[in-house]
């Protein structure tokens, strides 16, 4: 499917009067709303406007109104879409059908491990006005009177929130069912004494990947910084490009952190903090939104380094703190191009990095 381009409409103005989070524009398909089919006459310019804002082409089929929206049935760039409005006429969101073959394969594996005995009603691309765009799937287990669960994957395939079952109970329930020679009771020994045949379980077919482990005197020299019961996740350690490894953590505060280890040394090089969205530096915004002007893209990651205290580059000094960042666009079909950047610290563009920095990273 080819993806959409849509015009800079997210305004700081526009999220500060109209943010929804995905926990609540995902569940909106699935409540029952009545809306009526309405003349293009009967839609506010406002909605319009909107309309004319978020796409530089397309063309609407049918307008419809529901409680507190305005709904359009549309085509754009060849796509057929449905795009909600507020009945201030802000935009919502957008949806767009996308057959199963189109969508990330890790949506597809994680549904056939997960839910046997299901089957898919649906996928579609959604795209948010806050710039969070993902892919939702509707599935339905087999049988009459079933009603529909939704799933919300990211743009690369993993799940990001569900209110299907819970996987186990109904992979247990299948199997259950679809064995119960494996289930019955010896009435003869004991009502409660299960069947000793063991039950086939779903293998999923995962590639191993072997973990990086530091050395004892990195990972004695981490332990110390950072005692175990000051993190709350972590630490995950991964190796990086001109002997370096990183160690991806999270504090009691769950703010995250990255601690870069010279692996010949054995010594802490610098620690990096990723910076919340409401803390992303000014400068740095401000560089994006000038270079990226007219086109949409998303911040995945900012991340603040600063040297460790007795760390010294090559002309003897410590270094100053400096910012590295991953921005992501629309490229074609539904994948995503990501630009690298970095900056000194006082917001100033430093230039580009062509690779991600360890597999961790945003890839």
């Amino acid at each position: 499917m080819k993806m959409l381009r849509i015009s800079s409409v997210q305004s700081n103005f526009f999220s500060q009067c109209l943010r929804l989070s995905v926990f609540t524009l995902m569940f909106l398909p699935l409540v029952a709303m009545s809306q009526s089919k309405i003349k293009e006459t009967e839609v506010p310019k406002s909605v319009f406007l909107a309309l004319e804002k978020t796409y530089d082409s397309y063309k609407v089929k049918t307008w419809y109104q529901a409680p507190g929206q305005y709904i359009a049935d549309f085509v754009t760039d060849g796509q057929n879409g449905r795009c909600y409005f507020t009945a201030n006429g802000d935009w919502q969101y957008s949806s767009f059908p996308v057959a199963l073959e189109e969508c990330p394969t890790m949506m597809n594996t994680y549904f056939v491990n997960n839910y046997p005995g299901y089957r898919i009603r649906s996928t579609e691309y959604v795209e948010e006005m806050s710039g969070d765009n993902y892919y939702r799937m509707v599935i339905v287990k087999k049988g009459l009177g079933s009603a529909d669960c939704e799933m919300i994957f990211d743009t690369r395939g993993k799940l990001q929130r569900s209110t299907a079952p819970d996987p186990d109970v109904v992979k247990k329930d299948y199997y259950t069912h679809s064995n119960p020679e494996d289930v019955t009771q010896d009435e003869e020994t004991s009502k409660t004494k299960k069947s000793n045949k063991k039950r086939p379980k779903p293998v999923e077919d995962v590639p191993e990947v072997e973990a990086f482990a530091p050395s004892d005197a990195i990972a004695a020299n981490f332990s110390k910084r950072y005692p175990a019961t000051r993190l709350s996740a972590g630490p995950d350690w991964f190796e990086r490009a001109g002997d370096e490894c990183v160690a991806y953590y999270a504090n009691n505060q769950k703010n995250k952190f990255e601690a870069v280890y010279s692996m010949s040394e054995e010594k802490l090089i610098k620690t990096g903090k990723v910076l919340p969205k409401e803390r992303y530096t000014s400068a740095i915004m401000k560089y994006l939104n000038e270079k990226f002007k007219g086109e949409k893209f998303k911040v995945e990651k900012m991340v603040v380094y600063e040297f460790d205290a007795k760390y010294r580059g090559a002309d003897g000094k410590k270094p100053k703190p400096y910012t590295y960042v991953v921005v992501s666009q629309k490229a074609s079909g539904h994948t995503l191009k990501y630009t690298r950047m970095e900056f000194d610290n006082t917001g100033k563009f430093i230039g580009l990095l062509a690779q991600p920095l360890d597999p961790r990273d945003v890839q």
